[in-house]
């Protein structure tokens, strides 16, 4: 399908067309492979590289939070996580480069604190347990109490006197890594030092969000 023509099919604007796909995943079993016109010629408009040639789509749980999240596999076996919404701004021309770019060095932060030894320890605890918001006793995700992860990162580059969108990241090792070895050492040791880490049920820890926060500009 070419723009027009997939615009068609998936909805008259950007919303629209991310609900319309959506509900469709949401009926897809986890790694179970399938196909779809739609997503297949969605993936042209994938930015940054070529997704092209491959057998099928499937939903794959993926490191480092093991969210499911939208993979296509190639003829060698192969894999590799595709974003439908980066596609989805790209087709309605929606892209924002500075946006794009903040949230790719938030994600490389967040990343960088998955297994440290403070968010080691809160998953051991609160693997299974009363949640701090409901008191459901149930699978726990762990959660920014009292400063929230974003006010964090804020005041740690500000301690550095670093601008977000100044921060270099790498794709070698996993997606969106802090390039800074020693930036990465850091903002683990300033974040373990500081966070407070609680056990929310997923509907808590959604609804809470950054607790009104927002990042900083630039």
């Amino acid at each position: 399908m070419n723009r027009d023509e997939l615009r068609a099919a998936l909805g008259a604007t950007f919303t629209k067309a991310s609900q319309h796909i959506s509900a469709f995943l949401k009926t897809k079993a986890m790694d179970t492979a399938f196909q779809h016109d739609e997503l297949r010629s969605l993936m042209a408009f994938h930015p940054g590289r070529k997704v092209q040639n491959f057998l099928h789509f499937c939903k794959r749980s993926v490191p480092p939070y093991y969210r499911p999240c939208l993979t296509v596999s190639m003829a060698d076996r192969s894999s590799q996580v595709v974003s439908w919404t980066k596609c989805l701004q790209r087709l309605y021309e929606i892209e924002n480069p500075e946006r794009a770019k903040k949230l790719r060095v938030v994600q490389a932060f967040r990343d960088a604190i998955c297994d440290s030894p403070a968010m080691l320890e809160a998953r051991e605890k609160y693997d299974v347990g009363r949640c701090e918001g409901c008191e459901k006793r149930v699978k726990l995700h762990i959660d920014h109490d009292e400063k929230p992860f974003a006010q964090l990162l804020d005041e740690f580059l500000a301690l550095k006197d670093l601008q977000m969108l100044k921060v270099t990241i790498n794709f070698q090792t996993r997606p969106y890594s802090l390039l800074s070895r020693r930036l990465a050492s850091e903002w683990v040791k300033y974040h373990d030092e500081n966070a407070t880490l609680v056990g929310l049920c997923k509907s808590c820890n959604s609804s809470k969000g950054s607790s009104g926060y927002r990042y900083k500009s630039g």
